[in-house]
Protein backbone atom coordinates (compact mmCIF):
# COMPACT_ATOMS: atom_id res chain seq x y z
CA UNK A 1 0.00 0.00 0.00
CA UNK A 2 1.44 3.19 -1.04
CA UNK A 3 1.86 6.09 0.84
CA UNK A 4 -0.27 7.22 3.74
CA UNK A 5 -2.80 8.96 4.58
CA UNK A 6 -2.84 12.30 7.33
CA UNK A 7 -5.35 11.49 10.41
CA UNK A 8 -6.04 13.44 13.30
CA UNK A 9 -4.92 10.52 15.53
CA UNK A 10 -3.96 6.24 15.62
CA UNK A 11 -6.60 3.92 14.29
CA UNK A 12 -5.25 0.83 15.65
CA UNK A 13 -7.59 -1.55 15.36
CA UNK A 14 -7.41 -1.40 11.11
CA UNK A 15 -3.79 -2.97 10.48
CA UNK A 16 -3.30 -0.79 7.05
CA UNK A 17 -3.63 2.70 9.51
CA UNK A 18 -1.03 1.84 12.28
CA UNK A 19 1.27 3.99 10.04
CA UNK A 20 -0.32 7.07 10.07
CA UNK A 21 0.92 11.27 9.51
CA UNK A 22 -0.05 14.10 11.46
CA UNK A 23 1.06 15.69 8.02
CA UNK A 24 4.60 16.09 9.06
CA UNK A 25 6.05 13.53 10.96
CA UNK A 26 5.42 9.78 10.41
CA UNK A 27 4.51 7.30 12.66
CA UNK A 28 4.32 3.69 13.88
CA UNK A 29 1.00 3.66 16.43
CA UNK A 30 2.57 6.62 18.84
CA UNK A 31 6.17 6.34 17.79
CA UNK A 32 7.68 8.67 15.73
CA UNK A 33 9.48 7.19 13.13
CA UNK A 34 12.77 9.64 13.00
CA UNK A 35 13.99 11.35 9.44
CA UNK A 36 11.23 9.19 8.00
CA UNK A 37 10.35 10.88 3.97
CA UNK A 38 6.81 11.54 4.15
CA UNK A 39 6.37 11.78 0.24
CA UNK A 40 7.85 8.30 -0.55
CA UNK A 41 6.92 6.47 2.45
CA UNK A 42 5.01 3.20 1.52
CA UNK A 43 3.71 0.44 4.19
CA UNK A 44 2.57 -3.09 4.14
CA UNK A 45 0.39 -5.48 5.25
CA UNK A 46 1.58 -6.35 9.16
CA UNK A 47 4.08 -4.04 10.01
CA UNK A 48 6.70 -3.55 7.46
CA UNK A 49 7.30 0.26 5.66
CA UNK A 50 9.84 1.83 3.55
CA UNK A 51 10.73 5.28 2.18
CA UNK A 52 13.63 6.20 -0.71
CA UNK A 53 16.31 5.99 2.21
CA UNK A 54 15.59 3.50 4.65
CA UNK A 55 12.98 0.52 5.26
CA UNK A 56 11.57 -0.28 8.82
CA UNK A 57 10.26 -3.04 10.91
CA UNK A 58 7.42 -1.35 13.45
CA UNK A 59 9.56 1.64 14.36
CA UNK A 60 12.85 0.94 13.48
CA UNK A 61 14.94 1.15 10.71
CA UNK A 62 16.77 -2.45 9.34
CA UNK A 63 20.31 -1.85 9.20
CA UNK A 64 22.04 -1.88 5.99
CA UNK A 65 18.36 -3.02 4.18
CA UNK A 66 18.93 -2.41 0.29
CA UNK A 67 15.66 0.25 -0.24
CA UNK A 68 15.75 -1.28 -4.10
CA UNK A 69 15.46 -4.64 -3.61
CA UNK A 70 13.16 -4.85 -0.26
CA UNK A 71 10.26 -7.47 -0.69
CA UNK A 72 7.93 -8.01 1.89
CA UNK A 73 6.84 -11.56 1.74
CA UNK A 74 3.79 -11.33 4.16
CA UNK A 75 2.91 -10.57 7.90
CA UNK A 76 6.11 -12.12 9.03
CA UNK A 77 8.93 -11.81 6.40
CA UNK A 78 10.69 -9.76 4.31
CA UNK A 79 13.85 -9.67 2.52
CA UNK A 80 16.38 -7.82 0.71
CA UNK A 81 19.22 -9.15 -1.68
CA UNK A 82 21.40 -9.82 1.40
CA UNK A 83 18.91 -10.42 4.20
CA UNK A 84 15.96 -12.21 5.61
CA UNK A 85 14.12 -10.83 8.57
CA UNK A 86 10.71 -11.28 10.81
CA UNK A 87 10.07 -8.59 13.54
CA UNK A 88 12.77 -10.16 15.65
CA UNK A 89 15.36 -8.95 13.50
CA UNK A 90 17.40 -10.35 10.46
CA UNK A 91 17.91 -13.81 10.57
CA UNK A 92 21.74 -14.93 9.73
CA UNK A 93 21.35 -18.10 9.24
CA UNK A 94 18.98 -17.41 6.08
CA UNK A 95 20.50 -17.17 2.16
CA UNK A 96 17.93 -14.45 0.89
CA UNK A 97 18.43 -16.01 -2.43
CA UNK A 98 16.46 -19.46 -2.10
CA UNK A 99 14.28 -18.18 0.62
CA UNK A 100 10.76 -18.37 0.37
CA UNK A 101 7.50 -18.31 2.86
CA UNK A 102 5.36 -21.42 3.26
CA UNK A 103 2.00 -19.43 4.83
CA UNK A 104 0.55 -16.17 4.95
CA UNK A 105 2.60 -15.22 8.24
CA UNK A 106 -0.10 -14.42 10.45
CA UNK A 107 -2.57 -16.18 13.49
CA UNK A 108 -5.69 -14.89 14.12
CA UNK A 109 -5.89 -13.42 17.46
CA UNK A 110 -10.12 -13.21 17.32
CA UNK A 111 -12.49 -10.53 16.77
CA UNK A 112 -13.64 -7.73 18.45
CA UNK A 113 -16.21 -5.10 18.00
CA UNK A 114 -15.96 -1.34 17.29
CA UNK A 115 -17.17 1.97 16.45
CA UNK A 116 -16.34 2.38 12.41
CA UNK A 117 -16.21 6.17 10.93
CA UNK A 118 -19.93 5.84 10.45
CA UNK A 119 -20.77 4.81 14.19
CA UNK A 120 -21.70 1.73 12.96
CA UNK A 121 -20.47 -1.20 15.09
CA UNK A 122 -18.04 -2.95 13.11
CA UNK A 123 -16.78 -6.71 13.46
CA UNK A 124 -12.51 -6.45 12.96
CA UNK A 125 -10.35 -10.04 13.05
CA UNK A 126 -6.87 -8.91 14.30
CA UNK A 127 -3.81 -10.97 13.48
CA UNK A 128 0.07 -11.52 15.02
CA UNK A 129 2.79 -12.47 12.52
CA UNK A 130 3.04 -16.24 13.11
CA UNK A 131 4.87 -18.42 10.46
CA UNK A 132 6.88 -20.74 8.86
CA UNK A 133 9.43 -20.01 6.54
CA UNK A 134 12.28 -21.59 4.58
CA UNK A 135 15.72 -21.84 2.42
CA UNK A 136 17.94 -24.62 1.02
CA UNK A 137 19.04 -25.59 4.46
CA UNK A 138 16.48 -24.52 6.90
CA UNK A 139 13.02 -23.91 7.85
CA UNK A 140 12.15 -20.91 10.50
CA UNK A 141 9.96 -20.33 12.71
CA UNK A 142 8.53 -17.05 14.22
CA UNK A 143 5.89 -16.33 16.79
CA UNK A 144 6.12 -12.97 17.53
CA UNK A 145 8.60 -14.21 20.01
CA UNK A 146 12.43 -12.21 20.77
CA UNK A 147 13.75 -15.09 18.15
CA UNK A 148 13.31 -16.78 15.12
CA UNK A 149 13.75 -20.45 15.73
CA UNK A 150 15.02 -23.13 12.83
CA UNK A 151 13.39 -26.29 13.18
CA UNK A 152 15.84 -28.85 13.86
CA UNK A 153 15.75 -32.15 11.62
CA UNK A 154 12.93 -30.58 9.27
CA UNK A 155 13.55 -30.92 5.86
CA UNK A 156 13.25 -27.82 3.85
CA UNK A 157 12.53 -29.66 0.41
CA UNK A 158 9.16 -31.56 1.58
CA UNK A 159 8.27 -29.02 4.04
CA UNK A 160 4.58 -27.62 4.26
CA UNK A 161 2.60 -25.41 6.75
CA UNK A 162 -1.23 -26.00 7.10
CA UNK A 163 -1.32 -21.79 7.12
CA UNK A 164 -2.77 -21.54 10.97
CA UNK A 165 0.31 -19.95 12.74
CA UNK A 166 0.92 -23.48 14.57
CA UNK A 167 1.90 -26.67 12.42
CA UNK A 168 3.45 -27.84 9.77
CA UNK A 169 5.36 -31.15 8.39
CA UNK A 170 7.56 -32.89 6.53
CA UNK A 171 8.05 -36.50 5.12
CA UNK A 172 9.31 -37.29 8.65
CA UNK A 173 7.81 -34.97 11.22
CA UNK A 174 5.12 -33.23 12.10
CA UNK A 175 5.87 -29.59 14.28
CA UNK A 176 3.93 -27.52 16.06
CA UNK A 177 6.05 -24.22 16.30
CA UNK A 178 9.43 -25.89 16.40
CA UNK A 179 8.74 -28.84 18.45
CA UNK A 180 8.29 -32.38 16.85
CA UNK A 181 5.09 -33.99 17.96
CA UNK A 182 6.04 -37.26 19.33
CA UNK A 183 5.62 -40.50 17.89
CA UNK A 184 3.48 -38.64 15.22
CA UNK A 185 3.17 -40.44 11.35
CA UNK A 186 3.16 -37.39 8.89
CA UNK A 187 1.11 -39.63 6.17
CA UNK A 188 -1.44 -40.20 8.34
CA UNK A 189 -1.75 -36.89 10.87
CA UNK A 190 -4.22 -34.13 10.35
CA UNK A 191 -5.61 -31.60 12.21
CA UNK A 192 -8.80 -32.03 13.64
CA UNK A 193 -11.00 -28.41 13.35
CA UNK A 194 -9.86 -24.96 12.55
CA UNK A 195 -9.66 -22.41 15.55
CA UNK A 196 -8.66 -25.69 17.70
CA UNK A 197 -5.18 -26.63 19.23
CA UNK A 198 -6.03 -30.53 18.49
CA UNK A 199 -4.87 -33.40 16.15
CA UNK A 200 -4.58 -36.97 15.35
CA UNK A 201 -3.04 -39.70 13.64
CA UNK A 202 -4.20 -43.30 13.34
CA UNK A 203 -3.41 -44.13 16.77
CA UNK A 204 -3.06 -40.91 18.78
CA UNK A 205 -4.56 -37.53 19.87
CA UNK A 206 -2.55 -34.69 20.39
CA UNK A 207 -2.91 -31.19 22.28
CA UNK A 208 -0.52 -28.64 20.58
CA UNK A 209 2.71 -30.65 21.15
CA UNK A 210 2.03 -32.50 23.69
CA UNK A 211 1.02 -36.47 23.70
CA UNK A 212 -2.53 -36.92 24.84
CA UNK A 213 -1.99 -40.53 26.47
CA UNK A 214 -5.25 -41.36 28.32
CA UNK A 215 -7.23 -40.10 24.87
CA UNK A 216 -8.25 -43.27 22.67
CA UNK A 217 -8.11 -41.45 19.07
CA UNK A 218 -10.88 -43.71 17.43
CA UNK A 219 -13.63 -41.69 19.33
CA UNK A 220 -12.55 -38.89 20.09
CA UNK A 221 -14.19 -35.83 19.33
CA UNK A 222 -14.26 -32.07 20.07
CA UNK A 223 -17.15 -30.79 21.36
CA UNK A 224 -17.95 -27.08 20.20
CA UNK A 225 -19.02 -23.89 21.83
CA UNK A 226 -18.81 -20.75 19.51
CA UNK A 227 -17.40 -17.42 20.45
CA UNK A 228 -18.19 -14.48 18.87
CA UNK A 229 -14.97 -12.77 19.94
CA UNK A 230 -12.13 -15.04 20.36
CA UNK A 231 -10.72 -18.77 19.90
CA UNK A 232 -13.28 -20.96 21.42
CA UNK A 233 -12.51 -22.73 24.79
CA UNK A 234 -11.47 -25.94 23.99
CA UNK A 235 -13.58 -28.91 24.85
CA UNK A 236 -13.24 -33.00 24.23
CA UNK A 237 -14.36 -36.32 25.09
CA UNK A 238 -13.54 -39.82 24.23
CA UNK A 239 -15.23 -42.90 25.29
CA UNK A 240 -13.71 -42.44 28.43
CA UNK A 241 -12.56 -39.36 29.46
CA UNK A 242 -14.03 -35.44 29.09
CA UNK A 243 -11.12 -33.00 28.74
CA UNK A 244 -10.46 -29.23 29.21
CA UNK A 245 -8.00 -28.41 26.98
CA UNK A 246 -5.43 -31.40 27.72
CA UNK A 247 -6.80 -31.83 30.98
CA UNK A 248 -9.33 -34.69 32.02
CA UNK A 249 -12.02 -33.64 34.04
CA UNK A 250 -15.19 -35.06 35.53
CA UNK A 251 -18.39 -34.98 33.46
CA UNK A 252 -19.90 -32.34 36.09
CA UNK A 253 -16.99 -29.84 35.86
CA UNK A 254 -17.11 -30.62 32.31
CA UNK A 255 -20.77 -29.72 31.72
CA UNK A 256 -20.80 -27.10 33.75
CA UNK A 257 -18.00 -25.36 32.43
CA UNK A 258 -19.95 -25.38 28.86
CA UNK A 259 -23.10 -24.02 30.63
CA UNK A 260 -21.22 -21.44 32.02
CA UNK A 261 -19.26 -20.40 28.81
CA UNK A 262 -22.70 -20.56 26.07
CA UNK A 263 -24.85 -18.29 28.90
CA UNK A 264 -21.80 -15.72 29.11
CA UNK A 265 -21.80 -15.43 24.78
CA UNK A 266 -25.47 -15.19 25.12
CA UNK A 267 -25.39 -12.64 27.20
CA UNK A 268 -22.80 -10.48 25.56
CA UNK A 269 -25.17 -11.39 22.28
CA UNK A 270 -27.87 -10.01 24.31
CA UNK A 271 -25.97 -6.68 24.91
CA UNK A 272 -24.75 -6.15 21.75
CA UNK A 273 -27.85 -6.37 19.87
CA UNK A 274 -29.41 -4.08 22.55
CA UNK A 275 -26.67 -1.42 21.67
CA UNK A 276 -27.13 -1.68 17.62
Amino acid sequence: MKGIKPAQALNDYKENERYWSDGKLVYFRYNIIKNADLGSFEQFPGSWAKDKKYCYSLYTRLKNADVFTFEVLNYTYAKDKNNVWTLAGRIPEADPATFEVCDEGKQSQGFTFVLSDQNKREKIESFLPYGFGKDQNNVYYYDFALKTKILKNAIPSSFKSLNDGYFGYDENSVFCGKSILPKANPKTWKKLEDNYFYSKDQNRIYYFNTLMKEADAASFEIVIVPSIFETPKHYAKDKNFFYFSDTICSKEEFEKCIAEDMFENQKIKNKMFTFE
